[in-house]
């Protein structure tokens, strides 16, 4: 597991140096690809500043993610070197665009891929304070937006956007419902963001009753997931539906249904029934529901 090292995210000195260090690594994105290494397991390539630098990147711009096993990590997004340097870019290993990954990632792979993820899109979108619309500079390597306007000295700092994702099911079944931007036979359970003022649980709650008119016997929290797409945090959790009569909304939800585990399978098998990708707290709340036949509140790691 990362240690990501707090305490010297302000240590300028130590920053700088550890950037140019020969062993230190760099997670890369262009926009939203990544560069993954060929081989399995799945996770980013490590690049060396080194290499980074021959392809004309500055290295100033990288966020610093933490350490592993005494290995410096950060993010850099290379979307801007020069054209003429793209095809020397490709050497760095295989892009993919990270919402694009169908295959299982380590939880630990994924979190390091979703912080440096995350990072970047804040960082790229925060370029001017919210509170006065003067500049801003990025402070603690990453992890603070300072306004550089002297009356105002805002600082900001990276959020989070919590969402719920719930596996609802009744009896022998599991509701499964597509949303109108899913491509064709594209399956998932519910989820949505929290709203302000709003507990997690009220939250399941509101969202199956808002996007398929059910009611809820019983609600339990399960795992959570970094959702980097782009500053998510999915919350997963499993309920019990008090009945089965279901009122898609036909704006959220165009269409959703309840599915035995030899439908889904058969279904899955024939073409007819896509499952979210393996990366996914979707699938894991899915796949844990098919390989056993206890409660829809088993909690699972």
């Amino acid at each position: 597991m990362m240690d990501r090292s707090e305490s010297l995210r302000t240590d300028a000195r130590w920053i700088a140096a550890a950037k140019r260090d020969a062993s230190s690594r760099f997670v890369v994105y262009a926009g939203t690809d990544v560069y993954l290494r060929d081989s399995l397991p799945i996770g980013p390539v490590g690049v060396t500043a080194r290499a980074l630098e021959e392809l004309g990147a500055n290295l100033d711009l990288a966020l610093f993610l933490g350490r592993e096993n005494g290995v410096a990590w950060f993010a850099i997004d290379v979307a801007a070197i020069a054209p003429s340097e793209r095809s020397s870019i490709e050497t760095l290993g295989r892009r993919v665009a990270l919402g694009a990954i169908q295959d299982p990632v380590g939880e630990d792979a994924w979190a390091l891929l979703a912080q440096a993820r995350s990072l970047l899109a804040w960082n790229a979108r925060y370029r001017h304070c919210p509170t006065c619309g003067a500049p801003m500079e990025m402070r603690s390597a990453g992890y603070v937006r300072a306004c550089t306007n002297a009356e105002c000295g805002a600082l900001h700092f990276p959020r989070s956007d919590p969402a719920i994702i719930v596996r609802v099911t009744y009896e022998d079944r599991c509701l499964l419902a597509r949303q109108p931007a899913y491509r064709p036979g594209l399956y998932s359970i519910l989820a949505g963001f929290v709203e302000p003022g709003e507990s997690l649980e009220d939250a399941v709650r509101r969202e199956v009753a808002e996007e398929v008119g059910l009611c809820l016997a019983h609600v339990a929290y399960v795992g959570s997931q970094p959702w980097p797409f782009p500053t998510s945090l999915m919350v997963g959790f499993a309920a019990e539906a008090a009945c089965a009569e279901i009122h898609v909304d036909g704006r959220e939800i165009e269409s959703a249904e309840w599915m035995t585990r030899s439908v889904v399978g058969t279904r899955s098998e024939n073409g007819t029934l896509i499952l979210p990708s393996a990366k996914s707290i979707a699938r894991r709340l899915i796949d844990a529901w098919l390989l056993r036949a206890g409660s829809a509140t088993d909690r699972h790691s």
